[in-house]
């Protein structure tokens, strides 16, 4: 069953990214054109965009903050887009964290507290010399 499902997340990764590049390869022109034949106005497509773009950077700017605030070190570039939203893992301690755009629901449990790697005032146990 698994294996269904990731073949199909797969499946459809493709086509998102097949009708991404189709957008993009449009010129100017042409794209308003099909927003106008649409019965859209151009102008509100525009902000609407803009809008769900500048959501899903404030949702991944609040969740790199938290993440820092709690001493977890995320690497940027490490980000990779899942059935749920977008993951990644801190890379001193290697807590789980993901979020989504739509919502801007978090999770994790690199969000449930302190890195245990990066706290400075973590009392470690030591071994005892002999």
């Amino acid at each position: 069953m698994t294996d269904r499902i990731s073949n199909h997340d797969e499946k459809l990764e493709r086509i998102m990214e097949q009708l991404a590049d189709s957008v993009l390869e449009l010129s100017d022109e042409a794209m308003l054109a099909e927003i106008t034949e649409s019965g859209a106005d151009p102008q509100e497509e525009a902000e609407r965009i803009r809008l769900v773009l500048r959501q899903a950077l404030e949702t991944w700017q609040s969740v790199n903050k938290r993440l820092s605030i709690l001493g977890h070190t995320i690497n940027s570039d490490g980000w990779w887009r899942g059935q749920w939203g977008y993951h990644n893992t801190c890379v001193t301690c290697g807590s789980f964290v993901s979020f989504t755009t739509a919502t801007g629901e978090m999770r994790g449990e690199a969000l449930d507290g302190l890195c245990p790697e990066s706290d400075p005032y973590t009392i470690r146990r030591r071994e005892a010399s002999r």
